[in-house]
Parts: structure tokens; sequence; C-alpha cells
């Protein structure tokens, strides 16, 4: 899948790695110009909660090294489709211990259950896909719906589609949901297989929305687990 996003937004991206027809021109294309624009395109994601606390971080770094000079690239560069990712806390990893088994318990997501018996749970081991931890959602006796969701996510202007993947692998008699809500439409339910299978959904923007939530729900018996969530508006264009 090749994500197209706007211009301004591409250029945004730009600042997190090297384009391959700029990697023999580094210092011709990395202009201070181009750097400062770039420091405030990262400053404009973040604000709109479209980047995390640790990759903001890393990518301010980045440029100010660019910035000093004192840069010095550490993998081959390579072209970046859409790097921007909706999602904060996609690989599960910041954990929240002070929470009910059948709520959310993983920082920044939200969750509720309707129904039936379950718990949430941190996966560890070879129920994670990477990083330390996964999601884990477990049915322990009756089937209903429980489910972890974003908060209320901005649509950027120009937004034609979102496209939303996750990793994903089940035991016993699984179901998985998966539903844009509040602002867009896309859903997808599926009985999850016993190895790591990456799952994509897409969501159209509804006619005037300005936010929207992605739902993850478990609506069967057995076990889900979750892992390396990511959320792209393709089309996507960011003013500054």
């Amino acid at each position: 899948m090749r994500v197209v996003l706007g211009s301004a937004l591409a250029l945004a991206l730009a600042a997190l790695t090297l384009y391959p027809a700029q990697a023999g021109n580094d210092e011709e294309y990395w202009t201070k110009q181009r750097i400062e624009h770039c420091l405030q395109a990262i400053e404009k994601l973040k604000a709109q909660g479209l980047m995390s606390e640790e990759h903001y971080a890393r990518k301010r770094a980045m440029l100010e090294r660019r910035l000093a000079g004192t840069f010095v690239p550490s993998v081959p560069a390579r072209e970046m489709e859409g790097e921007i990712n909706f999602i904060q806390n996609p690989g599960f990893e910041q954990i929240n211990k002070n929470t009910a088994r059948n709520r959310s318990r993983w920082l920044w997501w939200n969750g509720w259950s309707w129904g039936g018996e379950y718990e949430n749970f941190w996966a560890t081991g070879e129920n994670k896909h990477s990083g330390e931890y996964a999601a884990g959602i477990r049915c322990l006796g009756r089937n209903g719906r429980i489910g972890i969701f974003t908060p209320r996510i901005p649509l950027l202007p120009g937004t034609e589609e979102l496209v939303f993947t996750i990793w994903a692998k089940g035991e016993g008699d699984n179901m998985l949901f998966i539903n844009f809500e509040q602002g867009a439409r896309g859903s997808l339910r599926q009985k999850i297989p016993p190895q790591w299978t990456k799952i994509e959904v897409r969501g159209k923007p509804e006619p005037g929305a300005q936010s929207f939530n992605v739902f993850i729900y478990s609506i069967g018996y057995g076990t889900i687990y979750l892992d390396d969530a990511k959320l792209v508006p393709v089309g996507a264009k960011l003013k500054f």
C-alpha cells in the first residue's frame, strides 16, 4: 500500500528521514530553511495530537543535530510512505496498572464493556508482536462486547480515507470487531487465526465531520492479542 499525503504534510514527513533522491546530496537538501520549516511542522503535529512525546523528542533531536551540523545518518536512506501515525501508544507499551480488568489498561486508550464476562490484560512473551507488551482481551464466560477505543482524533483537511492497521492473533472461538465511529464509517468483523496477522480496515470521513474514533471490540469467546496499531490519513493536508 502506498499512502499519498498532501504536499504540506509530505514536507513535514520529510523531516523524519531522507528520500532516496537526496541520499547522496544531504547537505544541499537539508538547508537551514528546510530544517526550520520541519521543526515547525513537528511542533504542529505534536500540538494536534498526531505525534507521541517519544516520536516528537526523537525527531526534534535529529533536526537539531542537522541544524548544528552534527548529524550522522545511522541507517540507510529510504522513502517513507506516510510515517505519520494518528495512534499514540500504538504498541501498548505504556500500561496503566490502576485500572479495572474490564476497562482499558493502557495509557491514551479508553475502554468499556457491554455485557459478557471479559478481562483486558498485558500480554508478554510469545503473545506480543514487538516490544515488551501487547494488549490481550480474554473471554472468561459469557460472550458480549468489550472494547478499547481511541480518544477523539481530528480529521485533517483533505483527508480522503483513513487506513487503520493492527497486528492480531487469536485463540479459541474469538471474533474481532473494528469500527470507525462518530465522524467516519468503516468496519471489519473477523475471526483471528492463531498466528500474528496484519489486519487492515479502511474508513471514510463523514461529510462535515471534524473528528472521529476507532473502536476495537472483542465480541466472541476465546482470546485476542493486539499490537503495533497504525492509523494514516490518506490525502491529508496540514497547514502551517
